[in-house]
């Protein structure tokens, strides 16, 4: 257990003095962010419960590089969406995606842009979004 506790403080501090992570947010919606984050990190290190610190390394990896830029994308995607132009804001979401392939699965596929937009109010804030997103994602991976 105190392995586990270790590995998670390193990880979410890592993520934490990352401020690339989400520039483009407010402190609510960053927060939200984060606390997806957080979850999302927390079961992976929770995966690694009784490896040696370098299986563990080395199974965590790949998913928290995957975990930070789709972070990153999704933190751009909404705190920037007004700025953006399409194809900028379509490639930040196709980067998301992929990422998310990575942490749940091959299979994993996110909806179209299109559909996303279509299934939130036009004036959602940042916060509505992120939310959407994170529950969007967790049910879709939590079905396989």
């Amino acid at each position: 257990m105190k392995d586990l506790e270790k590995r998670f403080r390193r990880v979410i501090g890592g993520m934490q003095g990352n401020e690339a992570l989400v520039p483009s947010l407010g402190d609510a919606a960053a927060g939200e962010l984060f606390s997806w984050g957080e979850a999302t990190a927390k079961h992976i290190v929770d995966e690694t419960d009784g490896m040696e610190d370098a299986a563990a390394e080395e199974h965590m990896a790949p998913r928290l590089r995957a975990l930070r830029v789709m972070m990153r994308a999704v933190g751009r995607w909404v705190g920037e969406a007004k700025t953006l132009d399409l194809d900028a804001r379509q490639a930040l979401w196709n980067r998301a995606g992929e990422q998310a392939r990575v942490l749940f699965g091959d299979s994993f596929e996110l909806p179209s842009m299109e559909m996303a937009l279509a299934q939130l109010p036009p004036d959602a804030d940042a916060v509505r979004v992120i939310a959407w997103l994170k529950d969007f994602i967790e049910e879709k991976s939590s079905r396989g």
